[in-house]
């Protein structure tokens, strides 16, 4: 229960962010990005650890990973394979995340003239969307079996 706590307090702490960004490029709205950020990839490696242990998965060191380690070793046991491949393939939510938090982290030149390269409210409720549904997801297959 301890992880499923986390991760739903991780995501509580992103959602209140969230509401907070304002998308104006100021520095306090730059790093409440880089927080909301911050804070789902805290969510998601509470999230692995919840499947990692909910599953009953013995991986060497997986408590040592990094979040994107520790969710592509899940994925490669048989009862996850669904389940988590495809959020780790291009299309998926971990791709998607981890390009949103790149741009954060080095944001694009705001020169060049392509507006799919910046990140947008939008793009944020996509992913905490996309991220709700698979925890629900999961649980409720979990609490079915």
């Amino acid at each position: 229960m301890e992880y499923t706590e986390s991760v739903n307090q991780y995501l509580d702490l992103s959602i209140e962010t969230l509401q907070k960004i304002k998308f104006d490029d100021s520095s306090d709205d730059n790093n409440l990005r880089l927080f909301f950020c911050m804070a789902l990839e805290k969510s998601l490696d509470a999230f692995a650890n919840e499947i990692y242990t909910l599953q009953n998965i013995n991986i060497n060191g997986f408590m040592d990973m990094n979040t994107y380690i520790k969710l592509k070793n899940i994925s490669n046991h048989q009862n996850n394979i669904a389940l988590i491949s495809k959020e780790l393939k291009p299309d998926g939510l971990i791709e998607e995340f981890k390009d949103i938090f790149a741009k954060e982290i080095d944001p694009p030149n705001a020169d060049l003239i392509v507006s799919s390269n910046k990140n947008t409210l939008k793009k944020f409720i996509l992913i905490l969307n996309k991220y709700s549904e698979w925890i629900s997801s999961f649980r409720k297959i979990h609490h079915e079996c």
